[in-house]
């Protein structure tokens, strides 16, 4: 998340404050969508030997 907040990432990302905290405590698992909004919202990869 480099030097963005929880807050300002899952709103560039889409998401809801509490899904977020959810997923980066490890308390439930994100869906391919978080995932994809996540990656976009980031510009990174975050599922591994993903293709190109």
């Amino acid at each position: 998340m480099g030097d963005r907040s929880i807050r300002e990432t899952a709103r560039l990302a889409g998401l809801s404050h509490a899904a977020l905290v959810r997923y980066l405590a490890g308390e439930t698992w994100p869906d391919l969508y978080a995932i994809a909004r996540l990656e976009a919202a980031l510009g990174l990869d975050l599922w591994p030997g993903r293709p190109r």
